[in-house]
């Protein structure tokens, strides 16, 4: 029989239940593990101590002996009649099963909760990378985002515990990469892209997120709202739907005459709104698109092959983490068929592409340690609103206008926050 709160009332219904609410491995690891191994299960081992405590108390009727037990004071030896009733009964191994684990977790819990320092103690933060973690820039000590987790006075391998897992530079290689951070025990989850972010929500609906999202939260089903986002998921995004206007209309300022330009664009991330967005501004500035599709680096060749045959005067490279990290290869190509480039991030025009025009992925990146830090204090994800970035950066690599033959107007150059020379 089962109380209405949802307790047993019986011996013999309230062991079996005790039993149910503990499996195997969270058995063996409060009885036999060493504790700093149990550091890591402790918030689901307390729950776990709290109801067992809860379950022998009215349902097997321990209470004063656990007390008495845990107190110190000792309890009643039962007479000899008594001693032997109870190795008799049925039920006594059961009772005593329980009894241990309920004794092992009260006794335990409380000197963890305390604050017993061992290397599992330190706060775990997944980062979810596209290129491999040994050359992601995101993990690098040197990153913005580890000088943002310094600043706030985490050091990485002394006070926090960085796990990284990369998805290969393959967009299916995401949720693999995904679902083996959301099996670790993470206090946070981080990544720098609107993809990743959709493959951790994916992955799991409880370990918070922190992310930089290039496109729509709201619309892209991340976020309820930016002021509450609700969920496990909050960041900082640079999406506005003029971001790609005014990327067009700086082209357009610097090559008055464009008339036809070519889309590079990436199907695998076609549930973001720049395609849309890039044919909209592109009609208002009369300017007629061709977008080609490309998923993988061996088709960028062909694809400004025929961006040059189809009569393209520039190329407008949409965010995609591939492009991201094929940028050198871009700019190669493009200086190869003559063919002025604008790109969203500064790195293009480092690598050698005529202009970029976005936020600071330095400074984004640098924020989301901000936000880290909030959840590791007690915040919930879904409280944190999510940052719009309010600064944007125009680059431009004057050694590849000159490459390319295009002057560029004092305008633009005023309008530059960085110039390559």
């Amino acid at each position: 029989m089962v109380h209405s709160r949802g307790w047993p009332t019986t011996e013999e219904d309230g062991c079996t239940f005790c039993e149910k609410l503990v499996t195997p491995r969270q058995r063996d690891l409060v009885l036999d593990n060493p504790i700093h191994n149990r550091m890591e299960y402790l918030g689901s081992a307390h729950n776990l101590g709290l109801m067992t405590w809860r379950c022998l108390a009215k349902g097997v009727g321990m209470k004063r002996q656990l007390t008495a037990i845990l107190s110190g004071d000792g309890f009643h030896r039962p007479t000899s009649s008594q001693a032997a009733d109870r190795r008799r009964d049925p039920m006594r191994p059961k009772r005593l099963r329980c009894l241990y684990l309920a004794c092992a977790l009260v006794i335990i819990l409380p000197t963890l909760a305390a604050g017993q320092s061992t290397s599992t103690s330190m706060p775990r933060i997944g980062v979810l990378a596209w290129a491999p973690c040994e050359e992601y820039w995101l993990v690098d000590i040197s990153s913005p985002f580890m000088r943002g987790l310094g600043e706030l006075g985490y050091k990485p391998g002394e006070t926090v515990t960085i796990e990284c897992r990369s998805a290969g530079r393959r967009y299916e290689g995401l949720a693999a990469a995904a679902a083996d951070l959301a099996r670790l025990p993470l206090d946070v989850v981080v990544g720098d892209s609107e993809p990743v972010a959709h493959a951790l929500r994916e992955a799991t609906a409880t370990i918070p997120i922190v992310a930089v999202i290039s496109g729509d939260p709201v619309g892209g089903g991340l976020a309820r709202s930016l002021a509450k986002p609700g969920g496990n998921l909050t960041g900082v995004t640079y999406y506005a739907t003029e971001l790609t206007a005014k990327r067009l209309e700086l082209l357009k300022e610097l090559l008055p005459d464009v008339t036809t330009v070519g889309v590079l664009a990436n199907p695998n991330v076609s549930y973001m709104p720049f395609e849309e967005d890039t044919k909209r501004a592109a009609g208002r500035l009369g300017i007629t698109t061709r977008i080609h599709q490309v998923n993988e680096p061996a088709d960028l060749k062909s694809a400004f092959s025929r961006m040059k045959a189809e009569g393209a005067q520039a190329v407008f490279i949409l965010p995609d983490l591939m492009f991201a990290s094929e940028a050198s290869r871009i700019a190669d190509l493009a200086l190869e068929h003559g063919l002025p480039t604008m790109a969203w991030g500064g790195w293009f025009t480092e690598t050698g592409c005529l202009m970029a025009y976005s936020s600071d992925y330095g400074t984004m990146t640098h924020r989301l340690a901000f936000y880290v830090d909030r959840i590791l204090k007690g915040a919930k994800p879904g409280d944190l609103p999510i940052e719009q970035a309010a600064t944007f950066s125009l680059s431009i690599n004057l050694k590849t206008a000159a490459a390319l033959g295009v002057e560029v107007p004092q305008s633009i150059l005023m309008l530059a926050d960085k110039v390559i020379e």
